[in-house]
């Protein structure tokens, strides 16, 4: 149930960290260095971490989408020929986590294509909300961003959700947030210039996306990579981003570094099918994206967009902070039981970043 216009804010206070005895915990941060050759350049993260949690995350996801035979043998063949259909570097990545855990590549391929295999038009038949982006201008007029990473296998995620500085010639190239063992690209600031988050969007048919993948379409969360590596400030990630070739379709979430730079890309496998800007929506101060098309009404027992939305107006403009905006993404039903980590970040400064592990979350919600 929505909470009344006076006690909105008092609701997301009251959520923070006090969920069944629970409280929620930064992510811890580690530091890859992208001069390091491939094969080893994860091992700071991974020897953090024994591999059985990494394992019960692919067990989880096994169980959950990868119910076809014919589904999981693509990925074991993916895992034996990775070259084939995994670009460099990020192929010796995956073989060189793959082998520092002893652990078949297979597995790794699995892991890190987790998102392709369940981004399609499963009629909801998978019990999971989804995740929640929003890119606002702040009371002093800074871009601010900030995400819920809400995914099915949420138990065993939050135990291997960890914040990643990329360095590259002894400077910070973009720092992530992420999960142990993946290499993509979910949620990221590049310093001084753009931020990017990603929504699930599930359009067409899993023989679609494995169509795409057959056709070298890059892996969605690769792509959003390559972006973080190449692109050089808002505009340039927004074109990238539209433009390329994936296996899924999916939302991208922009933030820049200038007044009104933040955009919704609404993506299918071949390109954007529709760009939403900051200045084009009806608030015109903030972008906030859920799992659904914005043309589209979301259904009835999914009410993220709409509470999201309210919350927003509620605190308004005016009171917009780093702190509220983490706010927001703390009211039920945004923030849910499927809510891994929340995310605040702003490229225009990059101290800010910080990521909360969601212990709290409200766990029936």
């Amino acid at each position: 149930m929505k909470c009344s216009l006076l006690t909105l804010a008092l609701c997301a206070i009251l959520f923070i960290d006090t969920i069944h005895g629970k409280a929620a915990i930064p992510a811890k941060r580690y530091k890859v260095d992208l001069d390091v050759p491939a094969t080893r350049r994860w091992q700071p993260v991974l020897q953090n971490f024994d591999k059985s949690k990494l394992l019960a995350v692919i067990d989880t996801l096994v169980k959950q989408y990868l119910k076809s035979e014919v589904i999981f043998a693509l990925a074991e063949d993916v895992g034996k020929y990775v070259e084939k259909y995994i670009p460099q570097p990020y192929a010796d990545e995956m073989r060189g986590i793959a082998q520092f855990y002893n652990v078949s590549v297979g597995e790794i391929v699995i892991a890190n294509l987790a998102y392709d295999i369940s981004a399609w038009n499963t009629d909801r038949l998978q019990p999971l909300f989804g995740c929640t982006s929003i890119v606002a201008i702040d009371n002093k007029g800074s871009i601010i961003h900030g995400r819920n990473l809400d995914y099915g296998a949420a138990d065993d995620l939050r135990d291997i959700t960890v914040e990643v500085e990329f360095h590259n010639s002894g400077k910070t190239a973009f720092v992530t947030t992420t999960y142990v063992g993946y290499v993509g690209i979910l949620t990221a600031q590049k310093p001084n210039a753009f931020t990017i988050s990603g929504d699930e969007r599930n359009k067409g048919l899993l023989l679609e996306n494995i169509l795409a993948a057959l056709k070298k379409h890059w892996p969605t969360m690769l792509m959003s990579r390559e972006v973080m590596m190449k692109a050089h400030d808002f505009e340039s990630a927004v074109s990238m981003i539209a433009k390329a070739d994936t296996i899924s379709p999916m939302y991208f979430i922009v933030g820049g570094t200038k007044p009104y730079e933040g955009a919704l890309i609404v993506r299918d496998r071949s390109g954007a099918v529709n760009i939403t800007r900051m200045e084009d929506t009806t608030h015109n101060w903030f972008v906030l994206e859920t799992n659904y098309d914005p043309w589209d009404k979301p259904p009835s027992d999914d009410d993220r967009r709409e509470t999201g939305v309210y919350a927003m107006e509620v605190f308004g403009h005016g009171r917009m902070t780093v702190e509220n905006l983490y706010g927001v993404l703390t009211i039920p039903p945004v923030f849910n039981s499927d809510t891994t980590y929340t995310t605040v970040m702003s490229a225009a400064d990059p101290s800010v970043y910080r990521t909360m592990v969601r212990y709290d979350h409200p766990k029936y919600v």
